[in-house]
């Protein structure tokens, strides 16, 4: 039947915990999280705890799913899956929504909370997973333990701390990751060879960060032929810079903002300092604003020396470069002698607490996050990048053992390319997660909003990082005064 697409709402106005991850290719590091299966009013539409019928057999009913906007032509992963779904159930059709629900923080979230208020929201949506917890407060999601206690669902198949991550503070699981990463740098070994660096030595310090860029960059007489690093494309962000020198974004119990601290402060002006090293910054953005997309990404075609992306970045370069010479490395620590650290994200399939039919958007979020549905989704990815002269790279999933066998069946023998997942696996023993937060999307653009204002020299590090902590503040108080 394929996949049936709605029409976009209209745009509406307007702790720190380190956790090593355990489980891929049998690396056995992990941390234990308790799963709670009590009684959780998932709604009305619960099945009774006897076996349901097949799904052939339910009734007709029509779904609706957001995900990643849908492409200007063509179809996505979640497209692929759905139109599986859709041939294999007739009579359960789901039409994918063309809203945006993946962003974060406010503005990104505007067409979701509009939705939620009008009572028009999805029955299921991918969402990115810390902030989970924030709309599970607002009794936004269906808590979904009832349903993993009914069917035995295997929760023990995922990464534990994103199974963290998707709890409420009630403790109750209200999604399933859909995925996770870890941050790398990749380096261009012929844009170093240029340069005069070793292609094969990525930077390691953020004193060598901070020297390989400078070296990388070129100038001309209005602006910049090449620069070696921006800290505003791809994943630079503030997180690992503030957390590299000992800092944390917010207490440890949730209800106290930190960006004002000494540690953060120091990340933060590096990074300032980093960009002032490499040029104006009027000028950087405006050779920034002219880069391309798709294969015309500034690395991929040599406008870019280094950038700091996630390991499923090796997807777009397979698909789009699979014949350049990078490297992809741990990001660069504070000195010499410090420990090795990543940081992780990812999504989760959540249902909405008072959408209809919960019971068959249940079984959907199942397939959805079950081999078959990834091998459908990835099917596609492969296809588009053949498409594009290119190969596939799966993303990671969440799922150790899952994962341990797509990278084995996507293997492309290009020695670049296939030792990125490898090199995600070894380094996710290192990584950490954001501070869980009951205000995680004022928390993101507080971090956000002060790295821009800083690194543009709009205001000074301690000026940014006071104000926005005070408006980070206001929403933890704000929260937590109506939490339950």
């Amino acid at each position: 039947m394929g996949v049936q697409l709605l029409k976009p709402l209209a745009r509406t106005g307007k702790q720190t915990r380190r956790r090593f991850v355990g489980g891929w290719l049998g690396t056995g590091i992990g941390v234990s999280v308790s799963l709670v299966a009590a009684a959780c009013g998932i709604g009305s539409d619960t099945a009774g705890g006897g076996s349901a019928a097949p799904l052939k057999e339910r009734k007709a009913v029509t779904l609706e799913w957001w995900g990643d906007a849908p492409p200007a032509t063509g179809t996505n992963q979640r497209m692929d899956q759905i139109k599986v779904w859709n041939d294999k159930y007739p009579n359960l059709q789901v039409k994918y929504g063309a809203n945006a629900a993946t962003g974060q923080g406010v503005e990104a979230l505007e067409k979701f909370v509009a939705a939620i208020a009008s009572g028009t929201a999805p029955n299921g949506l991918d969402f990115d997973r810390f902030q989970v917890a924030t709309y599970a407060n607002r009794k936004t999601f269906a808590a979904l333990d009832d349903f993993i206690k009914r069917d035995k669902f295997d929760m023990k198949k995922f990464v534990p701390a994103t199974v963290e991550e998707a709890m409420g503070l009630d403790k109750k699981t209200y999604g399933i990751p859909r995925s996770t990463d870890c941050r790398l740098l990749y380096w261009n070994k012929d844009i170093f060879r240029e340069a005069g660096l070793d292609p094969e030595k990525a930077p390691s310090t953020w004193d060598d960060l901070r020297q390989a860029a400078i070296r990388l960059t070129k100038k001309n007489a209005t602006g910049f032929d090449r620069i070696g690093f921006h800290t505003e494309e791809g994943q630079a962000h503030f997180h690992i810079f503030g957390w590299q020198a000992g800092g944390s974004f917010q207490s440890a119990d949730g209800k106290k903002a930190t960006l004002t601290q000494g540690p953060n402060q120091e990340g933060l002006e590096f990074m300032t300092n980093l960009m002032k090293d490499i040029g104006p910054w009027d000028t950087l953005k405006a050779y920034r604003d002219s880069w391309g997309k798709d294969a015309q990404q500034a690395f991929l075609v040599g406008q870019l020396g280094m950038v700091y992306q996630t390991n499923n970045y090796i997807s777009t370069v397979a698909r789009f470069r699979p014949d350049m010479k990078f490297g992809a490395a741990p990001p660069p620590v504070k000195k010499a002698g410090d420990k090795q650290m990543t940081w992780s994200g990812g999504f989760s399939f959540v249902v909405t607490r008072d959408a209809k039919d919960q019971e068959v958007t249940w079984e959907l979020v199942k397939f959805l996050s079950s081999e078959e549905g990834f091998a459908a989704g990835f099917l596609g990815d492969e296809g588009r990048a053949k498409g594009s002269g290119g190969v596939f790279v799966p993303p990671m999933t969440g799922q150790p053992e899952l994962d341990k066998k797509m990278f084995a069946k996507y293997k492309t023998s290009i020695t670049e390319v296939d030792k990125v997942p490898e090199a995600a696996v070894n380094l996710m023993q290192f990584t950490r997660f954001r501070e869980l937060s009951i205000a995680a999307q004022y928390l993101w653009d507080g971090i956000k909003k002060s790295q821009l204002e800083a690194i543009s020299l709009a205001k000074s590090s301690t000026q940014t990082l006071g104000e926005n902590n005070m408006v980070v503040q206001k929403a933890l108080d704000d929260a937590w005064a109506t939490a339950k």
